[in-house]
């Protein structure tokens, strides 16, 4: 009777800890949610970061995503601190083309490799990161490069295939001595300018400079 007894009321306090335990995981769920939905509307970067995370992609702190095209083998793919990745930047960490040799490779399974990217990076618009390349820290990835090749630190890179183009060093001095590169105490990088102040801004400082005239070819000067 006793034992049967102790057995009802352990049956009861169990059913009780997990009807509990089932409300508390329902309520971090929805308080995950709306935090969520909060970040998409105020920070979408911010919220890709989230995102690449639950993907299995290792993110550093303080990056920007302005895309997330990590289809698949996330988990093969690293990234440092403060980075910043444009939109439409793809990562491959596998060559679908080896499939071809499927009847000469017995039971083929795929070709795979990391990627990983260094801290203090920024990835340019439409650039492909592909399989089994590093690129080092304090590094830029033109906008449209295809990279096949690892990359030291200190790399400014473009092209396809990419190739290093000149140090970080060089950039540096081009960019802080340009007319065209604007500072702004309001809305210092990256956050986000208001599209009139980006515009008004842009009309008063940068519509006025000239745009860069075309280089002399040797060959069209011969024509």
């Amino acid at each position: 009777m006793i034992e049967s007894v102790k057995k009802a009321m352990i049956d009861v306090l169990w059913n009780i800890f997990c009807r509990h335990h089932s409300i508390a995981d329902q309520l971090r769920g929805w308080r995950r949610t709306v935090y969520l939905a909060k970040l998409y509307r105020e920070n979408i970067p911010a919220w890709r970061v989230i995102k690449a995370r639950e993907k299995g992609v290792k993110v550093g702190i303080n990056c920007q995503f302005y895309s997330i095209n990590f289809h698949s083998e996330c988990n093969l793919i690293e990234i440092g601190d403060n980075v910043i990745i444009s939109g439409d930047v793809k990562f491959v960490t596998h060559d679908g083309g080896v499939f071809l040799l499927k009847d000469e490779i017995h039971n083929l399974c795929g070709n795979y490799g990391r990627i990983k990217i260094g801290n203090n990076c920024f990835i340019g618009m439409g650039a492909i990161i592909c399989q089994n390349v590093e690129i080092g820290s304090n590094s830029i990835v033109a906008a449209g490069a295809v990279v096949f090749e690892s990359f030291p630190d200190g790399s400014v890179i473009m092209g396809n295939p990419a190739k290093t183009v000149f140090k970080f060093d060089m950039y540096r001095k081009m960019k802080k001595n340009s007319p065209f590169t604007l500072a702004h105490d309001v809305y210092p990088f990256p956050k986000k300018i208001p599209t009139r102040e980006k515009m008004k801004l842009v009309e008063e400082k940068i519509a006025i400079l000239p745009i860069k005239k075309p280089r002399k070819s040797s060959v069209l000067s011969n024509i």
